[in-house]
């Protein structure tokens, strides 16, 4: 138990942390390099948010203040660079750029896109639903509606001038009147309304004079009385852990989504993490150092009838891992992965029939090192998503996604052999058993197998293992020069001696790293 809670420590305090656990909020920001729509203009210093994020997570600031940031950081009294860069999350969403766009439509889509994510990301709430009329099946008006989009109709998309991070800023003068828009057309005008927060909800602490601002939304979404918001984040960081959440509708806490499984621990959950100081690092601790979290995935026969979708968690679910750990795990156990933290996104290489849509045209992929970076600082163009990763479930940042679907389809399969970079992964990390393994063969696949799938192999396996090699070596032989282009990216830094054996590792690593094991979390 010492050396798991030692482990786990170490986990928490390492830099990937926040990496991996950035990748989650960036997918409910709807995170990307470039606005979307036809034009899809890149926005260069986006990664900013991306990297404010990552430090975020790593400096366990409060969850509270996480989002006081990020609703209204340009409002906080002296705010700071980090906290302006910390407002791009309502610049991330998709911007219509096009000449000959209605410009107020636009801006009106783009106000309610705000209002929506606001909704699922923090409430938990399909606002979205009450911005055409009353909300059909929970208590929110379309006057409760309009009342939050009021709160970011007199917002400027600005770049802060000291780092050129997209931001938000109020506007303090010409100020806009906010109206109810009838049947949720941007043109058809209904009634004045105030910023205010939904009325079924406990009541927002107004200001004694003047409006409420932004940064009276934000307090209001994190103090004690709010119902909804520890316990949304709470199901967020629970659904990463488990596979899914105690409730498995994430964005819809209301009448249509599914009831907690354990509400009295949803519950718990909340005030634990509030009392707590909101800290995410303290809530994952206690997640993952219950017996709960840590019981084995191993199907279960006794519990087929009682429990058949394993809602009562009686055992730990089994989970393909996400699109970007697959790429980062097969870069990490063959050496490869470079590991420096934040700066600009990069552009891997594509297929050229990508660009048979879109205007991305001039697409210069980068060299050497940035190459083997974390799947994190891969470019995110809406219209040019990388393959590999939409493969795999990405999101494709068109809005805010609070749970990845989990797909089965042949082209994973195909994509884990064929892909270039498990390719060259499964190529490097042939080089590197001969490199730091012993000669002989055993030793060798011991070592393959263990830096795959971080154990020691069982006697069947390796038995298994030693037969693969032996047909291997029978098929590079015969192959001669030709064979020996399996080795690829390591052909110029393996010895002419040990050629065919690397060749024969090559195909031993592509399969090691193609077992379910390397594939999902067990």
């Amino acid at each position: 138990d010492a050396a798991y809670t030692a482990l786990v420590d170490r986990l928490l305090a390492s830099p990937r942390f926040g990496e991996r656990w950035g990748r989650h909020w960036l997918d409910m920001a709807r995170y990307a390099d470039s606005n979307g729509f036809l034009g899809d203009g890149l926005r260069p210093r986006a990664w900013m948010y991306r990297d404010w994020v990552i430090h975020s997570h790593n400096a366990d600031q409060p969850f509270d203040q996480f989002t006081l940031e990020q609703i209204a950081g340009d409002l906080l009294p002296a705010a700071t660079p980090a906290q302006i860069t910390a407002t791009g999350f309502h610049r991330n969403a998709a911007l219509n750029t096009e000449a000959g766009v209605d410009k107020e439509e636009a801006r009106f889509q783009n106000l309610a896109d705000r209002v929506n994510t606001t909704g699922r990301v923090w409430l938990g709430l399909t606002l979205g639903c009450a911005q055409c009329h009353t909300h059909k099946y929970d208590p929110v008006t379309i006057r409760d509606y309009y009342s939050l989009y009021a709160f970011f109709n007199n917002t400027a998309d600005k770049d802060d001038a000291k780092t050129q991070a997209p931001m938000l800023e109020e506007v303090a003068k010409d100020r806009r009147q906010t109206y109810v828009h009838l049947a949720g057309d941007y043109a058809r005008r209904g009634p004045d309304v105030m910023p205010a927060s939904l009325s079924a909800l406990p009541a927002m602490h107004a200001p004694a004079e003047g409006e409420a601002t932004r940064l009276d939304l934000a307090r209001w979404l994190v103090s004690p009385e709010h119902p909804l918001t520890s316990r949304v984040a709470v199901n967020h960081i629970w659904s990463k852990l488990f596979g899914i959440g105690i409730v498995s509708t994430p964005d819809d806490f209301g009448a249509t989504g599914e009831p907690p499984s354990h509400p009295e621990l949803l519950d718990f959950l909340a005030s634990e993490f509030m009392s707590q100081g909101w800290s995410r690092k303290a809530l994952i601790r206690q997640i993952v150092t219950s017996e709960t979290y840590r019981q084995s995935s191993a199907h279960r026969k006794d519990i087929i009838e009682i429990d058949p979708l394993n809602r009562l968690l009686s055992r730990q679910n089994r989970l393909r891992l996400d699109a970007e750990i697959l790429r980062d795990s097969a870069l990490t156990v063959s050496g490869m992965l470079t590991t420096s933290l934040g700066g600009p996104s990069f552009r891997p290489p594509l297929p050229e029939d990508v660009f048979d849509v879109g205007r991305s045209k001039n697409w210069q992929a980068d060299t050497g090192g940035q190459l083997y970076r974390r799947s994190l600082y891969i470019i995110t163009l809406r219209s040019v998503l990388y393959p590999l990763l939409t493969t795999f479930d990405a999101p494709d940042a068109a809005d805010a996604c609070v749970r990845r679907e989990r797909s089965n389809t042949p082209l994973q399969a195909l994509t884990m052999m064929n892909d270039p970079v498990f390719v060259e992964a499964a190529q490097a990390l042939a080089l590197r058993v001969i490199r730091e393994a012993p000669r002989e063969t055993p030793a060798r696949l011991r070592h393959l197998f263990f830096f795959a799938l971080n154990r020691a192999p069982e006697p069947e396996e390796l038995e298994r293992l030693l037969r693969f090699h032996g047909e291997q070596r029978t098929r590079v032989r015969a192959g001669g020069d030709s064979a020996l282009q399996a080795l690829g990216i390591i052909a110029q830094a393996v010895p002419p001696a040990e050629a065919q054996e690397a060749a024969t590792l090559v195909a031993l690593a592509r399969v090691v790293m193609n077992v379910d094991e390397f594939i999902n979390r067990q």
